[in-house]
């Protein structure tokens, strides 16, 4: 009976450790969890002319080299993960997170995207026209100079989804391909991954 109690109590301590929550990461293939958070928040300055911080944020950082497709059994991302989220209750337009893909040798910026909360809270939904929603991709390519000006052409775009106000456009200049997500409810590219 002693023996039974042992095991009983050996397992579920066992089970109680593996089931602990594992420690935030601070650094991943040489990149902190605050340097990314900056390269992410003048990322979002830069490309999307808004005003973000890192203060009052939970910033986390994710391993590629554990996040595989399973299919390939290679790295889901080409870059390391950085997710930067409001601590407390986010207001209308606030921007509730920022999220980007960083090149962890470059530090160059290989995906971004932001999250905006729309009025109530919650988001509209009123959809936009196709054609406006592709303009505005388009424009953002020129003037942030994301592919080659002269060249660039949309390729194919996402279907509407019931699930997330954004459309995807997707352009290529021959040499890079690129995705751009607009929201549907603002009017503004909020997403963009190089391919």
């Amino acid at each position: 009976m002693k023996k039974l109690v042992y095991i009983s109590i050996f397992v579920l301590c066992c089970l109680l450790a593996g089931c602990r929550a594992q420690a935030p990461l601070e650094q991943v293939q040489g990149l902190g969890k605050e340097e990314a958070a900056q390269i992410a928040a003048n990322a979002v300055r830069k490309y999307y002319h808004l005003q973000v911080d890192t203060k009052n944020r939970e910033i986390t950082l994710e391993d590629p080299s554990k996040l595989i497709d399973s299919a390939t059994g290679k790295p889901i991302y080409k870059g390391i993960p950085v997710h930067a989220l409001l601590k407390d209750k986010p207001a209308a337009g606030e921007i509730y997170g920022f999220h980007a893909i960083i090149e962890p040798q470059t530090r160059q910026v290989l995906s971004l995207s932001v999250d905006v909360i729309g009025t109530d809270g919650e988001r509209a939904t009123q959809e936009a026209p196709v054609d406006a929603l592709e303009k505005a991709a388009a424009d953002f390519i020129r003037t942030q100079k994301l592919l080659a000006p002269a060249s660039f052409e949309l390729v194919k775009t996402s279907d509407v989804s019931t699930q997330t106000s954004k459309r995807y456009f997707y352009y290529s200049d021959g040499q890079h391909a690129i995705a751009i997500g607009v929201d549907s409810d603002l009017q503004q590219v909020v997403t963009f991954t190089y391919d």
